[in-house]
């Protein structure tokens, strides 16, 4: 009985200070009534604490993805080897570099911009190595021979990135080369897609990697005779793969393929698949998504996305939407704004290249026709527009 005495007193003085404080008077707490009610103020603060606890077991957070959000992990479309290739080291890299320097590759795969279907040079001999070296070389030549074919397909593809990967060729303009037949191919080969990313972190990382423990050192000739065969005067510095295994786990990206010639859309209505590394991403009306020119966006149902230049574009039911076909989706108003901004561009207007660059994968398709349409009449004029054109395709 004395403690519930002690408890309807310690609860009656409570609910006195807190009419009193209700109505803005003064509260002045005497030296035996202070106690009783800190203590009255920390079982009310504890108990709040249970039961906001209990009531997040009973009620636990919703799973379905809200309008707008971002699902935590996206799932596989196809399995995609992502990690560093293991046999790749210092001895490997210098023998590839004595055999094809960097840059010279596109030598022994000719570019299509400067003659479609014309011949290449023959791979160069390989040099001292062992047999399966020699035969890994023989490979990719077999398969840049087969790439020569018109109608090439994205398997394919897939075998000449093979065949360069096994001997450990790593090269960005090869991977702008394998795009450039692959952009056009439908479905889209995601598979592809993904190896060529993959293939580019590489690159980069081997990039990053020369700020760490120095670049690739050039030494000229210095006899009177010329250098012996694969002689490139290439230093490989020592731990580059080991700092670019580093650089690549630590997040190493694609270079400026994840970084530009991108853009930017929102979901109005329906929904799309973003697809990239070949893992794919639900994104639902108000959500936000980034088109790279690595990357394929599905719509299941007839989806409206927009640009704040260009406007909506809207996708039919069933439809794969690339950096490649961007344009056949605008409507009237960003067709209209894209050509203007080309006009302008010709007129020597820099303001509207930055535009153009800003939309490139919406815009590249009426930089292409203007340039093909009107040709050497353009002369100087059309520079910026051609420089823009290659740096997208390569």
């Amino acid at each position: 009985m004395r403690r519930l005495a002690a408890g309807m007193t310690a609860l009656w003085v409570a609910l006195t200070l807190l009419r009193r404080m209700w109505r803005g008077e003064v509260v002045v707490l005497s030296q035996h009534g202070a106690p009783v009610v800190r203590l009255l103020a920390i079982a009310l603060v504890f108990l709040a604490s249970c039961v906001e606890k209990v009531r997040a077991v009973a009620q636990p957070q919703p799973q379905a993805q809200q309008p707008g959000e971002q699902p935590a992990a996206p799932e596989p479309v196809v399995a995609v080897e992502q990690g560093f290739p293991v046999n790749l080291d210092d001895a490997t890299l210098q023998r590839v570099y004595n055999w094809i320097a960097p840059r010279e590759l596109h030598l022994h795969l000719r570019c299509e911009a400067l003659a479609e279907g014309g011949p290449s040079d023959p791979l160069p001999p390989l040099g001292r190595a062992d047999e399966a070296m020699h035969r890994r070389a023989a490979e990719l030549q077999r398969a840049i021979e087969d790439h020569r074919r018109p109608g090439v397909t994205a398997v394919e593809l897939l075998a000449l990135l093979d065949a360069a990967e096994a001997v450990g060729v790593y090269d960005e303009w090869l991977a702008g080369h394998l795009w450039r037949h692959a952009r056009t191919l439908r479905p889209a080969p995601i598979l592809l897609l993904a190896r060529i990313e993959r293939h580019l972190r590489i690159v980069h990382a081997l990039v990053l990697a020369q700020a760490s423990v120095g670049p690739l050192e050039f030494s000229a000739w210095r006899s009177k005779a010329g250098p012996p065969p694969g002689w490139t005067g290439l230093t490989v510095p020592a731990g580059l793969v080991a700092a670019a295994r580093e650089a690549f786990a630590g997040g190493a990206d694609a270079g400026t393929w994840a970084s530009e010639a991108t853009l930017e859309l929102t979901v109005v209505s329906g929904d799309v698949t973003l697809i990239q590394r070949a893992s794919e991403t639900w994104i639902l009306v108000g959500g936000a998504l980034r088109l790279r020119r690595l990357d394929v966006v599905r719509a299941s149902t007839a989806t409206v996305l927009r640009h704040p230049a260009l406007g909506e574009l809207r996708l039919p039911a069933g439809v794969e939407l690339t950096a490649w076909n961007v344009a056949q989706f605008l409507g009237a108003e960003g067709r209209a704004w894209v050509q203007a901004r080309v006009r302008a561009a010709l007129d020597g207007e820099s303001r509207a290249v930055t535009e153009l660059e800003a939309v490139l994968p919406a815009a590249h398709e009426a930089i292409r026709a203007t340039l093909a349409a009107e040709g050497r009449d353009l002369g100087e004029r059309g520079a910026p527009l051609r420089m823009v054109l290659q740096a997208y395709d390569e």
